[in-house]
């Protein structure tokens, strides 16, 4: 990481122009893209305003059918931020990094642990990247719940004894799904075609799966 953090951070300071040099803009995301990948994401590409697709239904498929991470994690539903407030929030950003990562469903348990984990910290990483270019409103949203990406078979901590805190501060956060993002819609506005998959699923549909995630630079 600290060779990343080498090729990849600038530490600007943050000027006091009100406008964003767009050159410069599109320089930082074609590097953040580069970082992406060699952070271990399959693809990455930049998504606009438009690109992105939120919907507060998506929350209500947390609860019906209730997930298994339905009140479990401190930034799952139903303690996670209202989909509905939050869209606005997000209406304020235009550019983001939406990333995805593939595997295969017979994937190992330690295996897929391993992928959960590194979804997390890629999204650290590029956010970092972005808050030390002065991007300092850039913040990233993972996949699936990151009690169980970050934590495994462990309770969250944050909900089970709040006075500890996160045992991952920097690196838990709400998934896409939890924030209200049409996940399906907006990776296929990329041109990821997404099936849904479960165990009902025909072995050539449900072998190749993703995780998807996004961070919202400016």
């Amino acid at each position: 990481m600290e060779n990343l953090k080498e090729k990849y951070l600038r530490f600007r300071p943050v000027s006091a122009e009100p406008e964003i040099n767009e050159d410069r803009l599109t320089a930082d995301l074609t590097r953040y893209l580069a970082l992406a990948r060699e952070l271990g994401a399959s693809d990455a590409t930049v998504v606009e305003r438009e690109d992105w697709h939120l919907d507060p239904r998506v929350t209500l498929k947390c609860a019906v059918p209730r997930c298994r991470n339905y009140s479990t994690c401190a930034n799952c539903p139903p303690h996670s931020p209202g989909a509905t407030e939050t869209a606005v929030l997000i209406d304020r950003y235009r550019k983001g990094i939406l990333l995805r990562w593939q595997y295969q469903r017979e994937t190992s348990r330690d295996e897929g642990a391993g992928l959960r984990r590194a979804t997390y910290v890629s999204l650290a990483a590029l956010e970092a990247a972005a808050f030390y270019d002065g991007y300092y409103l850039a913040c990233g949203f993972g996949s699936g719940s990151c009690r169980l990406s970050l934590c495994g078979d462990s309770l969250c901590q944050e909900i089970t004894e709040p006075h500890k805190g996160c045992r991952n501060p920097l690196l838990a956060r709400p998934s896409m799904e939890a924030m209200g993002f049409d996940v399906f819609k907006t990776a296929a506005q990329a041109g990821w075609i997404l099936n849904p998959a479960g165990r009902g699923c025909p072995e050539d549909i449900a072998a190749n799966l993703s995780r998807i995630a996004i961070v919202l630079i400016v």
